[in-house]
């Protein structure tokens, strides 16, 4: 008797054994699955810019009274440039040339930065182009975006494919242009276009991630303080 009584304890305590097994397999691969549903340790997020009607963040520039910066310098430092394009340092200077309004299109300020090679040891040869940042602010985002359709009209018509690139809120168009690629971003009221010469000092297959970096520098300084 006391032989057979002993089989269904022993029956219960394997299926109690069981049942505790079976839940810590389930408990770890719930959270197996949601450490694998974040984001990859070694892909960084793709930046979320505020939209329209954001509070400014607290890296945010001080207000201005223009839509645009007044100085080149304020959104890419021309100290700065040689480390994002891989040139000695002290070899860029940066040269500014405000334009007109066009109130046809809605522009209200438009502003060229033109970051060019001092020469020397490392350097492209002394005023060599090396990078030419087009800055624009308009009315409104409706101005701003038709201004940009544009540009890409005009690209695709020169036979210049636009490549659509993920950059937070922002839209951003990159064109790899023979002439120079060129990446469009279009954020709020601001527009900015970044072109690498064609040539140097950037090859062409490394020249979007190269701009992508130095879009993601100034955005913060170009768009306005009160996020429109």
């Amino acid at each position: 008797m006391e032989r057979a009584g002993a089989a269904p304890a022993a029956s219960r305590r394997y299926r109690a054994r069981r049942a505790l097994v079976a839940g810590a397999l389930a408990a770890a691969a719930l959270v197996a699955t949601a450490c694998s549903s974040g984001p990859s340790a070694g892909t960084p997020p793709i930046p979320e810019f505020p939209g329209p009607g954001a509070a400014p963040v607290t890296s945010a520039p001080p207000p201005r009274n223009s839509i645009l910066p007044t100085e080149c310098d304020q959104v890419l430092a021309s100290d700065q440039v040689p480390n994002y394009l891989g040139l000695p340092l002290g070899s860029v200077r940066v040269s500014a040339l405000r334009d007109v309004p066009a109130p046809s299109v809605g522009r209200l300020e438009r502003v060229t930065c033109n970051y060019t090679s001092l020469g020397g040891p490392g350097a492209p040869p002394a005023n060599t182009l090396l990078l030419k940042m087009l800055t624009s602010g308009y009315t409104d985002p409706q101005a701003a975006a038709a201004q940009s359709r544009v540009n890409r009209d005009a690209q695709a018509s020169a036979g210049v494919p636009a490549q659509p690139v993920p950059l937070g809120a922002a839209e951003a168009v990159y064109y790899p242009d023979p002439d120079g690629p060129v990446l469009v971003v279009v954020y709020g009221r601001v527009t900015a276009s970044f072109t690498l010469s064609p040539d140097r000092p950037i090859p062409m297959d490394q020249a979007q991630p190269v701009l992508v970096d130095l879009a993601l520098r100034a955005l913060p300084v170009l768009v306005p303080q009160s996020g429109s």
